[in-house]
């Protein structure tokens, strides 16, 4: 069908005859006018913006105004004589003008105004259905402006454009709403000022495609608001069993021998002897010892045959390199099994790797939890009865419930030859127990007839999920002594081994290493001290010798902590320390476990997350609302009311339940700094100033220290409230302080020197005063024996020592048998503490002794006496150097 687009008015004076031309112009004018009517379009306006009459110009700043009658005003006629208009020469627009063009702000198209009706508010234009209802319209000339809010369009027009009508770029803006009505029908008319309807109506089945989803409600709040959005879902903080996520690596490691193996990530690597084959997916490089070991994280689906031990690996850093990259594949422990899982380990134990590499890390990665299964009395006591409670202390263990009594004190019955206090004794046959009133078979001393120590106690409930043992005693106010250890064989075991640091090297003989575990010993009858670090000697069930190192021990609980054992220490045998510690074991269960090598090893892993994880704070148990498989939260910057109902209808699902959360996107400072008077302009800064006194607080910081005659402040952390009279100076309590400095004090002791004894360099037995081998003065003489302690002395009491006032009295010279008894002593040092003194010690002058300075008493005269009445020491005459009495 042909389409007619030029216009006819344009037209007439090329189809009309001549005649006509020349003697009917009026006609011909009429007709023109007729079609250029028929070609027009109705533009509705609102919001019109126009001048109703004229402003005069002046050469004078006065504002000339000219009355005019507003309602009956267009281009052809103006009245004068009906109603008032004042015009101000500051209007910055004037009138619609016929033959003016106005142009749309926002779709830019533009038409003629052929005539304006703005008492109805519209404007007939040339046919333009370009124009987009709620845009603005300015006369190019006039610069009027108004708002569209209706476009009609001419009936020859409708007709010509009918079929373009379907088509939501080319339909006429009136009849878009037709469309939204049909497509849109869920969405507000009002949309974000940058969306533009033609092209959502266009795509609009793509965000009907993606209801429910995350996506679609991103792109919902973006075409509402221009707002980015956020969906939660609370079943992500659903805590579910067995809901977390655990992750291990394939691990191959090597040495490099020649390029950088760092460029072999993402690259294919091979075994040359192998041909094994596989794609790495991270590389880390770290310094073993004198090797820098290189860890491929090879990725298990492209894993190709089996990688050997020792066998060079290559690989290229692209597909054009000439050269390969290669290295050596290591041995590294790769499984670990458990062949004796132990009772009473800890998490994270060390276990000792002994083989030919170096540096593997493995620890106790989990351990078992059980109840208490027996008692060990370590000393019985005295006082006790039959029945006493038994009280556990169950702090830090992770469990509880477990009861006990004492079931039999006084000891049991045995057999002549037995040589045990606590077994092998004479009991009841079962039968003859039978509905007795009273647990146990053994037989007993009658009440009283005994000292009352423990011998058997009778566990009623053995608890649970202990993770460590209990302290345990007796509840008994008579007893005294008594000292017993809770034991349990589920408590403590090993469940789980795990390689830490796998290390390098361990192909290399012994292969594969051992692990050494831990041992952890029940024992009594302690004697001494046990101290970190000593050694430890006992023996195994078959009496070969035993050593180990201690790690610690409570004597609370009897448990003794050694490391790298070299056997299994034998229960109810002795063991020794290097300090001379002993003590009897007990119990002991030695874990017992072992490794393999491989080439490419599965990590111990991780989780990758904390779900299914009842310790994470962020997870939630399941509830009938929001937390749950069907419900989810909408995060945006507008409260719900703005969007709720239009996001029901258009990307909300059936059967789910959803809210919502706002999310802050800007923060304002709504402090009020100051005020400025609107007629004054002056501004006030007393506001500003009274809300800082509202909120304000005066904190103290004063220093002090607990000898400056200051005292600490009740509550120095808060705060006073201010006195803002001006006569307050202080607001604290003088001679107090806030903070209390201390003094560093540094003290300074000098170290001892060390002596040599007998060729041993000690550092203990240097003597700086007081008796020494020095004050015996045996050195420096010829003969030991004409010392002062010697027979030849001047000064050694030759006669008995009398009675006498006039006599001296001195210490008696020192015999062979004396001499015979004087030894080394507080030297620390077992093989020399309480050796004879030899003559080569004499000659030591700062060697401590025992024997001390000889000392000379003299008595006075009675003449010379001290109590007298006539003599003074205030005298001339008498002075105390007199050589005599």
């Amino acid at each position: 069908m042909a389409k007619f687009t030029d216009k006819i008015s344009n037209l007439i004076n090329q189809q009309v005859p001549e005649f006509v031309l020349e003697q009917h112009p009026k006609f011909l004018e009429f007709v023109k006018t007729y079609y250029t009517f028929m070609e027009s379009a109705e533009l509705g306006v609102t919001s019109v913006q126009t001048t109703d009459g004229i402003l005069l110009e002046t050469e004078t700043a006065q504002n000339n105004e000219l009355l005019l009658d507003g309602s009956r005003l267009d281009t052809d006629r103006t009245q004068l004589d009906a109603g008032d208009k004042v015009i101000l020469e500051s209007s910055t627009y004037g009138k619609f003008t016929r033959g003016e063009t106005i142009t749309g702000q926002t779709s830019n198209a533009t038409a003629t105004v052929l005539a304006e009706d703005l008492d109805n508010n519209r404007l007939f234009i040339s046919a333009q259905d370009k124009f987009i209802d709620g845009e603005e319209v300015v006369g190019t000339s006039s610069n009027a402006t108004a708002i569209i809010n209706n476009y009609k369009p001419n009936p020859v027009t409708n007709i010509q454009d009918l079929l373009n009508f379907r088509d939501p770029d080319r339909v006429i803006s009136n009849f878009l709403t037709k469309f939204r009505n049909e497509f849109l029908n869920t969405l507000p008319e009002t949309l974000n000022s940058g969306v533009s309807k033609r092209n959502l109506i266009k795509n609009v089945k793509s965000l009907y495609r993606a209801k429910g989803t995350s996506r679609g409600h991103e792109l919902f709040f973006r075409l509402l608001f221009g707002l980015e959005s956020e969906t939660f879902y609370p079943r992500e903080q659903v805590l579910r069993v067995s809901d977390g996520k655990w992750d291990t690596n394939k691990v191959l490691r090597a040495i490099a021998t020649i390029g950088n193996t760092g460029s072999l990530i993402g690259r294919t690597i091979e075994g040359e002897t192998s041909g094994a084959t596989a794609i790495v997916e991270n590389v880390f490089k770290f310094q073993i010892g004198a090797n820098e070991v290189t860890q491929f994280i090879l990725n298990e689906d492209t894993i190709q045959g089996t990688f050997q031990i020792s066998e060079v690996i290559r690989g290229t850093a692209s597909d054009n390199d000439d050269l390969y990259i290669k290295a050596t594949v290591t041995g590294i422990p790769s499984s670990v099994s458990i062949t004796n899982d132990g009772s009473l380990y800890n998490t994270a134990d060390t276990v000792t790797v002994t083989g030919g590499g170096q540096n593997a890390i493995v620890q106790v990665d989990a351990v078992g939890r059980g109840g208490i299964t027996e008692f060990i009395i370590g000393s019985g006591g005295s006082g006790y009865e039959i029945g006493d409670d038994i009280i556990f202390d169950n702090t830090n263990t992770g469990g509880g419930s477990a009861r006990a009594k004492v079931s039999v004190v006084n000891g049991g019955l045995t057999q002549e030859t037995s040589s045990s206090t606590t077994e092998d004794h004479i009991v009841l046959e079962d039968e003859t127990t039978r509905g007795d009133a009273y647990t146990g078979n053994k037989i007993v001393q009658e009440s009283g007839t005994g000292s009352g120590d423990v011998t058997d106690i009778r566990i009623i409930s053995s608890g649970n999920n202990y993770q460590s043992l209990p302290v345990v005693e007796i509840s008994d106010t008579n007893g005294s002594s008594a000292i017993i250890y809770a034991y349990g064989t589920e408590i403590g075991r090993i469940s789980g081994l795990k390689i830490i640091e796998s290390g390098e090297g361990y192909e290399a003989s012994p292969s594969p290493p051992s692990l050494i575990l831990p041992s952890y010993l029940i024992v009594s009858n302690v004697s001494g001290s046990f101290i970190i670090g000593e050694n430890i000697t006992g023996i195994d069930s078959s009496s070969t010798s035993i050593t180990a190192t201690v790690v610690s021990y409570s004597a609370d609980t009897g448990v003794l902590k050694v490391s790298s054992p070299t056997g299994q220490f034998a229960e109810k045998t002795t063991i020794t320390s290097d300090g001379g510690t002993t003590a009897i074991v007990e119990k002991n269960d030695l874990g017992v476990a072992s490794t393999t090598i491989g080439a490419i090893v599965d990590t111990s892993g991780t989780y990758i997350n904390q779900d299914g994880h009842v310790s994470e704070t962020s997870m939630r148990i399941q509830d009938s609302l929001y937390y749950q498989d069907f419900s989810y939260v909408i995060k945006v910057g507008r409260t719900i009311n703005d969007w709720r109902d239009s996001f029901k209808k258009t990307m909300h699902t059936s059967g789910f339940y959803f809210t919502g959360q706002v999310n802050i996107e800007t923060s304002v400072d709504a402090q009020i700094q100051s005020i400025t008077g609107v007629n004054s302009g002056k501004v006030y800064e007393q506001i500003a100033l009274i809300v800082n006194t509202l909120f304000s607080t005066i904190f103290g910081r004063r220093l002090g220290t607990v000898d400056d005659g200051t005292t600490l402040r009740t509550n120095p952390e808060l705060g006073v409230d201010p006195d803002f009279d001006d006569s307050t100076s202080e607001h604290f309590t003088p001679n107090t302080r806030d903070l209390t400095l201390s003094r560093s004090m540094t003290l300074k002791i000098p170290s001892f020197p060390k002596i040599n004894v007998r060729g041993n360099d000690l550092n203990f037995g240097y003597a700086w005063a007081g008796p020494r081998m020095k004050s015996l003065s045996l050195n420096s003489r010829n003969q030991a024996f004409t010392s002062m302690f010697g027979g030849n002395h001047p000064n050694v009491q030759t006669g008995p020592a009398g009675g006498a006032t006039d006599n001296r009295t001195y210490v008696q010279p020192m015999k062979l048998e004396n001499w015979a008894n004087h030894r080394l002593t507080l030297l620390n040092d077992t093989n020399l503490d309480g050796e004879v003194v030899q003559i080569r010690d004499l000659a030591n002058d700062d060697l401590k002794t025992y024997i001390a300075y000889p000392t000379s008493i003299t008595v006075s005269t009675p003449a010379f006496s001290f109590d007298e009445s006539t003599t003074t020491f205030d005298t001339t005459s008498k002075t105390f150097d007199k050589v005599s009495p």
